[in-house]
């Protein structure tokens, strides 16, 4: 798997998550790999660790306006509106 990952920040309901993003992780499947973790591992609607990867389609989150749009709606969908309690320290 290349080494060739996108660090992005997203502040999500006042959490900040990291999405790291490569967009071939397999070269020649046209497959990409998303890792989404909370800066304190504390839990999101995607991960009750805070972390998760996630391999999908290049294209599949390209069209969905790429890698920040994609994991703001996947969040969307997920939540359940119950407030994720942030770490005090």
């Amino acid at each position: 798997m290349p080494d060739e990952y996108e660090t992005l920040e997203l502040i999500w309901r006042k959490q900040r998550l990291i999405i790291r993003w490569c967009a071939d992780a397999f070269v020649y499947a046209g497959t990409a790999h998303l890792e989404i973790l909370s800066g304190d591992r504390s839990p999101h609607p995607i991960s009750e660790t805070g972390y998760r990867s996630h391999f999908c389609p290049r294209a599949e989150v390209e069209d969905a306006g790429g890698p920040l749009a994609y994991v703001t709606a996947w969040l969307e969908t997920k939540d359940d509106g119950i407030p994720v309690q942030l770490s005090l320290f």
